[in-house]
Parts: structure tokens; sequence; C-alpha cells
């Protein structure tokens, strides 16, 4: 094993991403208007996150 990582290392973007998810999805329900728009933005960002490392170009050499 090259390194051990830290339990924030490995599940702290996926956390952050849940919970911006969440905050958007219970705002945009609970409120109009200004959470709506809030709402849409927080959870548009999980998945311009996904599209974002699914196309990211990785370093040539280096193995998985």
């Amino acid at each position: 094993m090259r390194g051990s990582f830290s339990l924030l290392a490995i599940f702290g973007a996926p956390l952050a991403l849940a919970v911006l998810s969440l905050i958007g999805l219970i705002g945009a329900l609970l409120a109009d208007g200004l959470w709506d728009g809030l709402g849409a933005a927080l959870l548009g960002a999980s998945l311009a996150a996904i599209v974002w490392a699914r196309f990211r170009r990785r370093p040539t050499g280096v193995r998985r």
C-alpha cells in the first residue's frame, strides 16, 4: 500500500456534496423565490462535480 488516507480525505468531497444537495432540496421544497434558484444551483453543483470527475485528465504513467 502506497500510503494511508484519512477518513476526511476519502469521504470529504462526497460528504460535502451530500450536504449541499440536502440543503438545496430542503430549501427548494420549503421556500419560494431565491431558495428555488439556490436549490437548483446546489443540486447542479453535484452534477457539475460528477461531470468534472468523469472527464478530468489523469497524468500518464500512473497506475491504479
